[in-house]
């Protein structure tokens, strides 16, 4: 490949340290396959994911300290502590603070966890209860991991072979060693990921739809769709707005509705412990309570900030020079809301990482990210344990690791606002490429009421 004038874009690198690819040089094969790799890579990391847990399995002499060996779980403590492991009927009976699609998912691995040979019964012993545990969290592992394998998957294709290798960022992230088996949130994150796959595909109902149902597991990917419906506004595709929600409402419904008539208390809890709890673990609002200067009416000025952010958003995506990427408001959406939440739980990450990888793929910022993502990790458990808790003389840590992980983010947040700002620094874009998961929006022309503002505002602006 000869040079002329620039560097195409395969061979940037290897320009840089001495020239351009040679002709008899080969890229492709096994050595340079984006899937394999990627799929090796998120193998290795459920492996150490798996290996992890070890340690925590209960034993003769009781149960392991979780806290202690960072390899605490809700899932099987979850399984002995709500009457799961008794068979009784989700919601109907058994209490659970989770929307629907996580109740049937856990409803399937029940089931599953009968027919490998796990005693599920009222009549069954203690020991036989731990023993049910253990099997309902192989279960949910496996589950979970395919889970994982489609959301490597989907990020393969979501930026077309010039970013296939974006993936390996996912699949090899320590934030998923560190976080996939706390909770079922890999399940919402994969159905996101399906969500912007479809609507990549310039599929907006199929992608309302699948979006509807990860709502209906995990509540963060309502702001993908409010996302969308930011960037249609600036490009007029109101008709696309209605496609979108409408699909997504009836996705939600389906899955619902049947929990909603048959146990109204039960569905509703998810909402009402929500909307009821106090500053908690992980939220700057916690912090704030734990150094003397507790917030009054947190709900309320948390929305408060919520809302303050969201303007400051709608007004950046209207004032950016171009129409910003779906991956990037949706990323400043959830920084948005992550970051004055009550609560912000350690495998809240998960739901981040993809959105992170799609906002700014770059290794040294999602690098960054990472480390304030496992500092925190490691803290939360020494503060549960009692190691960095209040009245210990190390409890600062605890303050720290938390506004540490907020800096991170916020720091992550402000590169992508730098990036919106000045769209042809964008490490995605390029001179073809506007948004590569942009889908019907995807080189479209914004509305004429954009380029009236624009107009206007070049117009109030004084010529030097």
């Amino acid at each position: 490949m000869r040079h002329n004038g620039g560097v195409s874009a395969p061979a940037d690198l290897t320009y840089r340290v001495g020239g351009n690819v040679g002709r008899r040089a080969r890229r492709s094969g096994f050595w340079f396959n984006p899937v394999i790799w990627s799929l090796l890579a998120a193998t290795a990391t459920w492996l150490v994911v798996i290996g992890r847990q070890i340690p925590c399995r209960p034993t003769a002499d009781g149960f392991p300290n979780a806290f202690l060996r960072l390899c605490y779980s809700d899932i099987p403590i979850l399984y002995l502590g709500r009457g799961i492991s008794t068979g009784a009927g989700f919601y109907t009976e058994v209490p659970l603070e989770y929307p629907v699609l996580i109740g049937y998912f856990m409803a399937a691995a029940r089931a599953v966890t009968g027919i490998l040979g796990g005693h599920v019964s009222p009549e069954a012993t203690f020991d036989q209860q731990v023993a049910a545990s253990q099997i309902f969290f192989q279960v949910t592992a496996v589950a979970l991991f395919v889970c994982f394998l489609v959301t490597v998957v989907v990020h393969l294709q979501l930026g077309g072979p010039p970013r296939a290798w974006d993936a390996l960022l996912i699949a090899a992230s320590p934030v998923v060693m560190a976080n996939a088996l706390i909770n079922w949130d890999l399940l919402a994150v994969m159905l996101t990921a399906l969500g912007l796959l479809a609507w990549q595909r310039r599929n907006p109902v199929i992608a309302g739809g699948i979006l509807g149902l990860a709502f209906a597991a995990k509540f963060y990917p309502i702001l993908v769709l409010v996302a969308i419906t930011l960037l249609c506004v600036r490009a007029g595709r109101h008709r696309v707005i209605g496609q979108v929600w409408l699909a997504a409402l009836l996705a939600w419904s389906v899955v619902n509705l049947p929990i909603m008539v048959a146990a109204w208390d039960g569905w509703s809890q998810f909402w009402t412990k929500n909307a009821d709890r106090g500053a908690d673990l992980g939220s700057i609002w916690y912090v704030l309570g734990l150094v003397g200067l507790p917030v009054p009416a947190v709900s309320a000025i948390a929305f408060v900030c919520m809302a303050a952010g969201g303007i400051a958003l709608i007004w950046l995506v209207l004032k950016a020079p171009r129409r910003p990427r779906l991956g990037q408001v949706a990323l400043l959406l959830l920084v948005v809301f992550l970051v004055f939440n009550k609560v912000y739980s350690p495998q809240y990450a998960l739901w981040l990482l993809p959105l992170v990888v799609l906002a700014r793929p770059k290794l040294f910022d999602v690098s960054v990210w990472t480390a304030g993502e496992i500092v925190y990790f490691v803290s939360i458990w020494g503060f549960l344990h009692g190691a960095l808790g209040p009245g210990k003389n190390a409890e600062w840590a605890y303050w720290v690791a938390v506004m540490l992980r907020i800096f991170a983010q916020l720091w992550f947040a402000l590169r992508v606002v730098e990036d919106i700002m000045k769209p042809w620094e964008d490490p995605v874009r390029q001179p073809m490429v506007d948004d590569p998961i942009g889908g019907v929006l995807n080189h479209a022309p914004d509305a004429g009421w954009v380029a009236l503002l624009e107009a206007s505002r070049a117009r109030r602006t004084p010529v030097p």
